[in-house]
C-alpha cells in the first residue's frame, strides 16, 4: 500500500513538472491566418508575422566549451541539456 502511495506521488510530480517545461517553453502562438477579403483596410494595421530561425543543438566537449558559449549569450535565455548514456 505504502509503495503504490509513493509511486503515485512520483507520478503526479513527474505530470506536473512536465507540464511546467511544456508551458515554460511554449512560443507565443503566430497569428498565419488571412485577412477577410471584405475588409482590405484592415490588412494594413495587422502586424507582420516575422521568422524566427529554429535554435541549434550544439555539442559541448568540455566544462571551458561550456562556458565560453555560456557567456557568449549573455542576456538569451538558455536552456542547458545534460544527457549521460548511464
Amino acid at each position: 500500500m505504502m509503495r503504490r502511495t509513493r509511486m503515485l506521488r512520483v507520478r503526479f510530480l513527474v505530470l506536473i513538472l512536465t507540464l511546467v517545461f511544456v508551458a515554460c517553453g511554449a512560443p507565443p502562438p503566430a497569428t498565419t491566418s488571412a485577412p477577410p477579403a471584405s475588409a482590405p483596410q484592415a490588412s494594413a494595421a495587422l502586424p507582420q508575422a516575422t521568422a524566427v530561425p529554429a535554435p541549434v543543438l550544439t555539442d559541448i566537449h568540455g566544462p571551458d566549451d561550456l562556458k565560453a558559449r555560456f557567456n557568449q549569450d549573455a542576456g538569451v535565455p538558455r536552456i542547458i541539456l545534460l544527457v549521460s548514456p548511464t
